[in-house]
C-alpha cells in the first residue's frame, strides 16, 4: 500500500558538497566581526558614547535621522585622537586601552577591545574627524564600507565626531530586520538617559530629524536622577549605601509604594558600565520581596565600584554582561544594603506615610473629581477588580481619596496616628478607622496582622525565641500523603514558629502547642491548609512564613474590642515595615477631611 506523499523518513540523508578550509578575506571577516559588536542603531550609540566618556567629554552631542536608520552623528569635547593615530583608530583590534594580556585583569575604561570603529565602519558610510588641544589642525577620513573616500585636514573644535550614514547598506539581510526608526528612537532615548545617569557630571543632547528630544547639562547625581526618574517618582525614592574592604554600593531607590509592571526602570553600573545581571537583579529582589505584590517592579538605581580584578568584563560582544569572580560577597552586600536603605533609616516617618498614600493611586490625576480617569501608560499596584493575595479582592479607589501628597500627621511623629482620647472603631468587622488631624485613617486588620506575624516569625527565623501557646487538650490531625511529606521537609521549621509537633503514627501528627498570637486555631485546619497548599513543598521558609502569616492572621469580619484593635495598631508600627503586608498590599489608607467638605459643598472658612 502506498504511504501516500504526507508520510515521509524522519530523518532524510544531507548531501553536503565539503569545501576546502580557508582564510577568511578581511572583508567578509569584518562584517562578522561587526555583526556580534553592531546589532542595531543603538549598538552604534553605545559604541560611540563610551568612546567619548573615555575620552573625558564634558559634552556629548547624539543627532539622529529615522532613529538612526539613516543618519548617526555623536560628537564630542574631548581629548580627541591625534591626527597620525586616527587611520589606526578605525582598524580592528587598535586600541589605546591596553597592550598585553596582563591590562584586561585591570581594566578601568569603558571600552578596550578596539574592534568597535572598525566594526561600525565596516557596515555603513562612515566619517570621522577628530582634533587634540594640542593641534593647530585636525584629520577628517570617509569610507565607504572597507573602501577608503577621503583623507583630508580638518579645522573644527577639539573633539571627536563621527558620522554613520545608511548603516548595513552592505548586509540588506540585516537591515531588514531593524525595527522602525521610532523603535530604534526609543532604544537609543533609553540608552542616553542610562549613560546620562552613570556621568551626571557630563552633558548629554539627543535630537531626532532636528527635534530635540534630550537635553542635560552638566549636573549632580540627585539633580539628574529627579530629571530621569521624574520629580514625582522622585519624591518616594531613598538613597542607599553600604562599604565592605573591596567594594562599595550606592545609588537610589522607590519606596515599596512606587512600582512597575516591568523593570525598564532599573539600572545596574559596575564601575561605570551599564550590565544586564541576574545576580544583582535577584539580590534587589530578594530585599523587596515581602515589602511589593507580585508582578511589580521598583525603579532602582544602584552604583557598585570593585577593583578590576574581582570581574570579568571580556564575556559578551556587547560588554553588556560581566562575571563576577565572588558572586556571593556581590548578592550579600547587594540585598543588605537594599534592605538596610528601605528600613527607612534615611527618610521620616511622615515621609513614609505620605508615600503609601500613592501606592493607592498611583494613576490618579491632580484635580480628579472622581471620575475614574487615569494616566495614560499607568497602572495600579493591584489592577482594580483583581484578586489580590490570599483571595482579598482589591478595590478601585474612590472619589474621597485625595491625590496631593498630604501629611498623615501635619507635621507630628508616629505617636500621633493614635488621636487624643485613643478613639477606634470598627467599619463591618473589617477595618479600623482612627481620627487623626486633617481626616482619618482607614487600617486593613487582616492586612495589618499578617505583617506583624510574618515579621515575628522572622524574628523567630533570626534566632528570636518563639512565644508558644500551650494547648490544654493536644490536637491529633492525620495528613494526606503529601501532606505528610511537606511536614517532614518543614519538621525543622514549625518549632522555629512556635509550633510544638512530633509524628504520632503512620501519616499523622500531634499538637502541643501553637505561635502566640494566633486565633485562627481551628482546631488544626490551620496547619493543614498550609501544608496542603501545592507551592509549600517548593517554595523557601519565606514563602511559607508568608503562607502561615496569612492564614493565620485575623480575618475580615472578626469582632474586635477597642483594646484589641489598640493593641493590633501598636503592634503593627514597632514591626519593620508597616506599610504593607508581606504581599506588597497596603495596611494604611487615609481620608481627608477637604475632601469630604468639597463633596458636601462647605465653605470651610465660613461654616467652621
Amino acid at each position: 500500500m502506498d504511504p501516500g506523499p504526507f508520510i515521509q523518513p524522519l530523518v532524510r540523508a544531507r548531501e553536503v558538497q565539503v569545501s576546502p578550509i580557508r582564510k577568511l578575506t578581511p572583508e567578509v571577516a569584518g562584517k562578522i566581526a561587526a555583526g556580534e559588536v553592531i546589532e542595531r542603531p543603538s549598538s552604534v550609540v553605545k559604541e560611540l558614547l563610551e568612546n567619548s566618556l573615555d575620552a573625558s567629554s564634558r559634552r556629548i552631542s547624539v543627532a539622529l535621522l529615522e532613529g538612526g536608520r539613516k543618519r548617526i552623528a555623536v560628537e564630542d569635547d574631548g581629548v580627541g585622537i591625534p591626527s597620525s593615530e586616527l587611520p589606526l583608530a578605525v582598524q580592528n583590534f587598535a586600541t589605546s586601552k591596553i597592550s598585553d594580556t596582563g591590562d584586561l585583569l585591570k581594566i578601568d575604561t569603558l571600552g578596550f577591545r578596539g574592534e568597535a570603529l572598525a566594526s561600525i565602519r565596516a557596515v555603513s558610510r562612515f566619517t570621522i574627524r577628530s582634533r587634540t588641544r594640542d593641534e593647530d589642525v585636525g584629520r577628517e577620513i570617509q569610507w565607504s564600507g572597507n573602501d577608503l573616500l577621503n583623507d583630508s585636514p580638518y579645522v573644527g573644535n577639539p573633539g571627536t565626531e563621527v558620522i554613520v550614514q545608511d548603516l548595513f547598506f552592505n548586509l540588506p539581510a540585516r537591515l531588514e530586520f531593524l525595527s522602525s526608526g521610532t523603535s530604534e528612537l526609543r532604544r537609543i532615548n533609553s540608552l542616553v538617559e542610562s549613560f546620562s545617569l552613570a556621568f551626571p557630571e557630563s552633558g548629554f543632547n539627543l535630537i531626532e530629524g532636528g527635534r530635540n528630544i534630550i537635553s542635560l547639562p552638566p549636573s549632580t547625581l540627585r539633580e539628574r536622577v529627579e530629571v530621569i526618574f521624574s520629580s514625582e517618582v522622585f519624591q518616594h525614592m531613598t538613597t542607599l549605601e553600604k562599604v565592605s574592604p573591596r567594594l562599595r554600593v550606592h545609588g537610589y531607590l522607590s519606596l515599596p509604594n512606587i512600582t512597575r509592571g516591568n523593570r525598564s526602570k532599573q539600572y545596574y553600573f559596575i564601575n561605570g558600565r551599564l550590565i544586564k545581571d541576574r545576580l544583582l537583579s535577584h539580590a534587589v529582589h530578594q530585599a523587596y520581596r515581602s515589602l511589593i505584590p507580585d508582578g511589580r517592579f521598583p525603579y532602582v538605581l544602584i552604583f557598585l565600584k570593585i577593583p578590576p580584578d574581582g570581574i570579568d568584563i571580556n564575556v559578551h560582544p556587547t560588554k553588556a554582561e560581566i562575571r563576577f569572580r565572588n558572586e556571593r560577597d556581590i548578592h550579600r552586600l547587594i540585598s543588605s544594603a537594599v534592605r538596610g536603605a528601605l528600613k527607612g533609616n534615611t527618610i521620616s516617618f511622615r515621609e513614609k506615610v505620605e508615600s503609601v498614600y500613592h501606592s493607592i493611586f498611583p494613576h490618579e490625576q491632580k484635580g480628579s473629581t472622581g471620575t475614574g480617569s487615569t494616566e495614560a501608560g499607568t497602572t495600579p499596584v493591584i489592577p482594580s477588580g483583581e484578586p489580590g493575595p490570599c483571595g482579598v479582592p482589591a478595590g478601585k479607589p474612590g472619589w474621597i481619596f485625595h491625590e496631593a501628597p498630604l501629611s498623615l500627621f501635619e507635621g507630628e511623629e508616629r505617636a500621633d496616628i493614635i488621636s487624643s482620647g485613643k478613639l477606634y472603631w470598627q467599619l463591618h468587622q473589617s477595618y479600623i478607622l482612627i481620627q487623626i488631624r486633617g481626616g482619618m485613617v482607614f487600617v486593613d486588620q487582616h492586612a495589618a496582622h499578617e505583617r506583624i506575624l510574618f515579621d515575628r516569625a522572622k524574628r523567630n527565623m533570626a534566632g528570636e525565641k518563639p512565644a508558644i501557646q500551650s494547648l490544654l487538650f493536644p490536637a491529633t490531625i492525620e495528613l494526606s500523603p503529601a501532606e505528610y511529606e511537606r511536614y517532614e521537609k518543614l519538621s525543622d521549621t514549625l518549632p522555629t514558629l512556635g509550633f510544638e509537633v512530633e509524628p504520632f503514627g503512620l501519616r499523622s501528627i500531634i499538637i502541643h502547642g501553637i505561635p502566640g498570637g494566633v486565633r485562627n486555631w481551628s482546631e488544626g485546619h490551620l496547619l493543614t491548609e498550609i501544608l496542603g497548599e501545592r507551592n509549600t513543598a517548593r517554595t523557601g521558609v519565606e514563602d511559607f512564613i508568608k503562607s502561615f502569616a496569612c492564614r493565620a492572621a485575623i480575618k475580615a469580619g472578626t469582632k474586635l474590642s477597642a483594646g484589641e484593635m489598640e493593641s493590633l495598631i501598636d503592634q503593627l508600627f514597632a514591626t519593620e515595615f508597616p506599610f504593607t503586608c508581606p504581599h506588597g498590599r497596603p495596611t494604611i489608607l487615609r481620608v481627608n477631611i477637604a475632601d469630604l467638605e468639597r463633596r458636601f459643598h462647605r465653605t470651610v472658612s465660613s461654616e467652621r
